[in-house]
């Protein structure tokens, strides 16, 4: 009896040397597969008269929000060598990318979630707010053009630096016209004045871009270089909500409402599933610029090209969306509720 508790406990000790590795493999592993949390964005904010939120004691009306997505694009950066430098070689780095798994009824549930979102917030801050359930019967909504003009998705399509948006609202009776001059708000204006008589015009709007990319080049002392970047995150590239209350005369410092003043802010660093999917650096041009260069000193041009692809995980970037929405819905609830 007494010889078999030694046994017992080297048996328990060897066991839990087995064990303890697993556990602790198995822990690592879980931290591994966690999810990473996401940033929590910080925003620096033009705000332009919010007393017009007042106008009306405290009530404002939503009639919509809209959301703009990021399709498919392209960034690049040449670099050439400085006056001091031997040689003329000039270096150039392109990424193109596109983006799958962004359909009309993803991007307009990404909308009314926003949409709903900003609702929620200005009601917490002590605004009576009409909706576009509220509102849908009056006449100068029923009469309100819509948007006709829309690309292959069934969305309106936008270019911009390179890239390419589609751009969602809640719902197609909810995407509005718009125009050069009263832009969001061109179907609620009428000789420069809101058609509503009892509350602020409040439209905001969101623009993501996923995934994240940049471009730089670079100069040494005897050297040059250039980069393209893509990542699987997502930025808030601006966002803003623009208000229309009664009418007044004053000087105008800019646009009434609120809006970022920075043009990235990182929301998430994963949105999808990033592959490159070819390697377009054009190898025989670069061969030949080189033994061209050898030969006359004269400089040589050198390019690397990719072709990127991110596959949405819809639940990563849906959480990225709301992450920007609902950080941008807090601060206008915050300046809403301090007036």
């Amino acid at each position: 009896m007494f010889r078999s508790k030694p046994c017992l406990l080297a048996s328990l000790l060897a066991f839990s040397m087995l064990v303890s590795p697993v556990l602790a493999q198995t822990a690592s592993e879980a931290v591994a597969a966690a999810p990473m949390p996401a940033p929590k964005p910080e925003f620096k904010l033009s705000v332009v008269n919010p007393e017009d939120l007042l106008d009306f004691g405290k009530t404002v009306v939503v009639p919509t929000a809209y959301v703009t997505l990021l399709t498919d694009g392209r960034v690049a950066a040449v670099k050439q060598s400085g006056f001091f430098q031997r040689g003329s070689n000039s270096v150039g780095a392109s990424a193109s990318y596109r983006v799958q798994g962004i359909d009309k009824a993803f991007a307009q549930a990404l909308a009314q979630a926003a949409y709903e979102d900003l609702v929620t917030q200005l009601r917490q801050a002590g605004y009576k707010v009409l909706t576009y359930a509220d509102i849908r019967e009056r006449d100068l909504v029923k009469t309100a053009a819509r948007q006709t003009e829309l690309g292959p998705l069934g969305l309106p399509t936008s270019s911009q630096g390179g890239n390419q948006f589609v751009t969602a609202a809640p719902s197609d009776e909810q995407h509005f016209a718009s125009s050069f001059a009263g832009g969001a708000f061109a179907e609620f204006i009428s000789l420069g004045k809101s058609k509503f008589a009892d509350a602020t015009v409040i439209i905001p709007q969101y623009t993501f871009a996923a995934p994240q990319s940049w471009a730089a080049g670079s100069r040494g002392y005897n050297s040059v270089s250039a980069e393209a970047n893509v990542a699987p995150g997502m930025n808030l590239s601006f966002a803003h909500a623009h208000w229309l209350g009664a009418p007044k005369s004053r000087m105008m410092s800019g646009i009434p409402g609120v809006a970022t003043k920075e043009q990235i802010i990182n929301i998430t660093e994963k949105a999808g599933t990033l592959e490159k999917t070819a390697d377009t650096t054009p190898q025989a041009a670069n061969a030949v610029s080189s033994l061209l260069g050898a030969i006359s000193g004269a400089g040589t041009i050198k390019k690397t090209a990719g072709e990127y692809q991110l596959s949405i995980d819809r639940d990563a970037y849906t959480a990225g969306v709301m992450n920007g929405v609902r950080g941008f819905n807090a601060e206008v609830a915050k300046i809403a509720a301090a007036l």
